[in-house]
């Protein structure tokens, strides 16, 4: 089935596409891109949280990794892991999500960040990484779909993937949006709607707002970072989100408030749960969705609760958190945990679809597989 709105009837838009020509094989002469479409009031978005694509044997992408890396035992695990699960159930996960956008009108596929493992301490390697992932990815879903990623911490992690990683997702992500973008933070129109996408690890949240503000009249606001906004409940780790830093403590209250104001929809990933948050304070509210495909056994195929109310945030975090550090655990949830009316907690994995109109958004989960979601939240 034709999808509403696919690459080739965009506006053409040149000049970014050189930058992406090693990756993902696509034909260049004939590139829309997807800023630049004059988009219906009502569309919807394939999601995929993180995919920490791999594959085995291991030696295909860490043959040169560092043994002396005082996270080797945990990463071999963490490479096990990933190969197993795209031998056959993620690759499943993703033919799920690509045959609904087949099915279904779908502007774009967003994943949200670790699109890959990393860890091959190689350039070469971390961009064929790179480049295999997103031709594998992409290559289910409707021909020309765009595909949009933001950057999540395993992007770059080994060495010299830093420059490796934004090298490539600079210049793709421009190619597929259709205007030059740069991080820490950048934004684009979608019809009425404001997209802004952001590094979590950005130590001043004062841009993110600044593209905000700079756009008074967008219908809906989409802030798409790898890590949450919202405290999340995953151990030791709770700080390693957007605004969890201790430089950013001076520019959160802004986001918090400007995030509020416009009643916005936070799209994550990170933390390897399903999780929906809706807050309400006196500036208005904003919701986020944290998503997950990293479908690491298969009963991770479920879409039931673990926690299902505002009232038990943070409970199950607590006993998580080393005791020395229960305090400061304590005072980053108190920032959200007063405002926070809706609250779900899952630790599946699966496929997603958010859909936009002028009377809501909502986000279906599809556990592993499914073709049914198990659940649709209302985020806005």
């Amino acid at each position: 089935m034709e999808t509403m709105m696919n690459r080739r009837q965009f506006v053409k838009t040149a000049g970014v596409a050189a930058g992406a020509t090693w990756l993902c094989g696509c034909e260049m002469t004939d590139f829309r891109g997807l800023s630049t479409v004059e988009a219906a009031d009502a569309y919807s978005v394939s999601i995929l949280g993180d995919t920490h694509f791999d594959t085995e044997p291991e030696s295909v992408y860490h043959s040169h990794y560092d043994e002396s890396n005082k996270w080797a035992k945990i990463q071999h695990e963490e490479f096990r892991r990933n190969g197993e699960m795209w031998r056959a159930r993620c690759r499943e996960l993703l033919a799920s999500s690509a045959r609904l956008a087949h099915e279904q009108d779908t502007r774009f596929v967003l994943q949200l960040g670790d699109i890959i493992q990393g860890d091959c301490d190689d350039v070469p390697t971390h961009k064929k990484m790179l480049d295999d992932c997103i031709k594998m990815l992409r290559e289910p879903y409707p021909a020309n779909l765009p595909f949009l990623t933001v950057v999540g911490n395993h992007d770059f992690r080994g060495k010299g993937a830093w420059d490796a990683y934004f090298q490539f997702a600079e210049p793709f992500m421009s190619r597929e949006i259709g205007k030059d973008v740069k991080y820490p933070a950048f934004s684009f129109r979608l019809g009425k709607d404001l997209w802004v996408f952001c590094n979590f690890e950005t130590k001043d949240l004062n841009p993110i707002c600044d593209l905000i503000d700079a756009d008074p009249e967008a219908r809906r606001v989409f802030l798409v970072t790898h890590g949450p906004f919202t405290t999340f409940e995953c151990g030791g780790s709770y700080r390693w989100r957007l605004g969890g830093r201790k430089d950013c403590e001076a520019s959160r209250p802004r986001l918090y408030e400007t995030l509020s104001r416009r009643h916005a929809v936070v799209l994550s990933g990170h933390t390897h749960t399903t999780n929906f948050y809706r807050h309400e304070n006196r500036f208005g509210g904003f919701s986020e969705f944290t998503a997950n495909s990293v479908w690491a056994k298969p009963e991770l195929a479920t879409g039931l609760p673990i926690q299902d109310k505002a009232a038990d945030y943070g409970k199950l975090g607590i006993s998580r958190v080393a005791p020395e550090k229960r305090k400061d655990y304590t005072r980053e949830l108190d920032f959200f945990r007063s405002g926070l009316k809706e609250y779900f907690y899952n630790n599946g994995a699966g496929h997603y679809r958010l859909d936009v109109s002028d009377a809501a958004v909502t986000m279906a989960f599809y556990p592993g597989a499914a073709c049914e979601p198990a659940r649709t939240f209302r985020l806005a």
